[in-house]
């Protein structure tokens, strides 16, 4: 396990009080100098965060729509409508980001 993984449980009541779950959540409000740097406009709505503690997986609620979340897997990243049906994807994520600038959009 990574120091940090374990500094992070440690504080939160150790790795024996994680085991057994899959998931762990949070309420996020997004936002910062970055996004508008990027053009990406932020509200400070709070969304809540999923992510996913034995595979590298996670959910931001609601995106776009009080009815769509990102899911987030190093292969693709979505949105999806609650039923799951399918709004946009990207596979390759990591791919996108080939040559960017920090001023690139």
């Amino acid at each position: 396990m990574n120091e940090l993984l374990a500094r992070i449980l440690d504080a939160h009541g150790g790795i024996e009080r994680w085991r057994g779950y899959e998931k762990v959540e949070a309420t996020i409000i997004s936002g910062g100098g970055f996004f508008a740097l990027k053009g990406v406009l932020q509200d400070s709505n709070p969304r809540r965060m999923t992510a996913w503690l034995h595979e590298e997986r996670s959910s931001v609620l609601p995106y776009g729509a009080p009815d769509q979340r990102t899911m987030f897997t190093p292969e693709r990243i979505a949105i999806e409508k609650l039923d799951g049906t399918l709004v946009a994807e990207r596979r390759a994520p990591k791919d996108s980001f080939s040559g960017h600038q920090m001023s690139t959009p």
